[in-house]
């Protein structure tokens, strides 16, 4: 799970910490479909046929009307046995242009109107369908799909209307990814704006006030024994993996990928000095037996040598100083400043440092190791006061998610530049994860990424995606 492209780089100065390392009956015939079609209950011959009870498209013929049994393309009309057609094939045959076998019409299960044809789910004029199949004109997924344009997921002469559900635009103009946007502010049913097209701007934090990273380094037996207490406050962690550690292979981080938190490189030996080969191996390890990529790493010890190491590999690097990162400042993303709480701390003391990020609408990174009673933990805090505090921010308004979504999402909006109002383009960094998103608001207008439209949410935003390098305002 990647997620921060490039940051400004200006490093935060980071005191050297022992504790917070990166540690889813065929109709019967007819020209349309099941109950009745085109012609209706009483006709007299249709052309070709023999004497039918049913006309164009009735239930009960004796045999098809037209295409049918003499029709066009009937047993032995136009086309004999195999003329034009024959028993198996006329125009109607089988799976040509009707029939659901041999006495199919114009219009049977696979022919034109057919299922998948240009005619709805029976023929043309079948069981509800007009012009526009499941699949075609107007179809699901076809011109006007679900989340094409020209008519909504029932289209043009879709399964019951012209002009479908959400007619001309779809249901969804554009089906963006956003991994990185999975909490939702508690704003809801906000207006699109209706101004004057213009007006783009990156919100701050995803629309939420201020954000929080809680990191975990070491893969220590105590996170390990109370990982279930840390999923229930329902904030996205960080657990920084020493690789070559033999907790690292404990079942239980697979569990966390699985619940959406990220695994992020703490390197293989957790050793002081930096090393890419050591680095590198770690980020191999997490890769082969995790599944996921890691996009972010802690410097073992804060030690301040893996800034310069980090970017070659990935997109962001935390260190232990304490500080705040704001919107498009110029904090170092290869030395991201983090507070180590003290020993034993409680609710009183972390709330304390989650409230002023939020008072200040900014980014709070936590660097905790493991909890009272683990000995092998640097600086143990208190389990009920760290998952307190960590309820408390989700609770309060803030976005509680990793340093990879957090943090791509800190370079995307630096990336977009901040003068921008009809129009944008950017670049990403190097090693950036894809399907990452920033939230944008305008003054009015209508959004577009690549040509296409980009839905409003009436949480308050539209979602824009990072990897389509360009967005509009028309």
């Amino acid at each position: 799970m990647r997620t921060i492209a490039s940051f400004a780089t200006v490093l935060v100065s980071g005191a050297l910490f022992l504790g917070c390392s990166g540690s889813d009956l065929p109709p019967q015939s007819g020209v349309g479909g099941s109950p009745s079609g085109t012609g209706g209950a009483s006709s007299v011959t249709p052309s070709g046929g023999v004497t039918s009870v049913t006309s164009t498209g009735g239930n009960t013929n004796a045999l098809p009307s037209s295409g049918g049994a003499d029709a066009t393309g009937g047993t032995s009309g136009l086309g004999g046995n195999n003329a034009t057609g024959g028993s198996i094939a006329a125009t109607g045959g089988s799976k040509a242009t009707g029939g659901s076998s041999m006495f199919g019409a114009t219009g049977g299960t696979k022919a034109t109107g057919g299922s998948n044809a240009a005619g709805g789910s029976s023929p043309a004029g079948g069981s509800s369908a007009t012009t526009g199949g499941n699949k075609t004109t107007g179809g699901s997924n076809a011109t006007g799909g679900a989340i094409a344009t020209t008519g909504g997921s029932k289209a043009t002469g879709g399964a019951n209307a012209t002009g479908g559900t959400s007619a001309v635009a779809g249901s969804s103009a554009i089906a963006v990814k956003c991994d990185n946007l999975r909490a939702t502010p508690s704003t809801a049913g906000v207006a699109k704006p209706s101004g004057a097209a213009g007006g783009l701007k990156v919100l701050d934090w995803a629309g939420f006030t201020g954000a929080v990273s809680f990191t975990f380094d070491d893969n220590n037996s105590s996170q390990i024994s109370n990982y279930s207490q840390l999923q229930a406050t329902g904030a996205k962690v960080t657990f920084f993996m020493v690789s070559g550690w033999t907790s690292a292979s404990n079942a239980v981080w697979k569990t966390a990928v699985t619940d959406g938190h990220e695994i992020a490189n703490h390197t293989k030996s957790h050793q002081s000095a930096a090393s890419l080969t050591d680095l590198q191996a770690a980020e191999d390890w997490i890769k082969s037996n995790l599944g996921v990529t890691a996009y972010t790493m802690a410097a073992p010890n804060g030690d301040a040598s893996w800034a310069s190491v980090a970017p070659q590999l990935l997109i962001a690097n935390r260190g232990v100083a304490n500080g705040l990162v704001g919107p498009r400042d110029s904090s170092n993303v290869f030395s991201l400043p983090a507070y180590i709480p003290p020993t034993g701390a409680n609710a009183a003391t972390m709330d304390g440092e989650v409230n002023a990020a939020k008072t200040a609408n900014k980014w709070k990174i936590f660097c905790v190791h493991g909890f009272t009673g683990d000995s092998a933990a640097y600086q143990p805090v208190d389990l009920t006061g760290m998952t307190t505090t960590m309820s408390n921010a989700v609770k309060n308004g803030l976005w509680a998610d990793t340093i990879t979504n957090v943090g791509a999402y800190y370079q995307g909006q630096k990336a977009i530049p901040a003068s921008a109002t009809t129009s944008a383009t950017w670049t990403l960094p190097a090693h950036f994860p894809p399907n990452m998103c920033v939230r944008v608001t305008t003054t009015g207008g209508t959004v577009k990424q690549n040509g296409v439209e980009v839905p409003w949410n009436s949480h308050g935003y539209y979602e824009i995606s990072l990897d389509a390098k360009s967005v509009t305002v028309q």
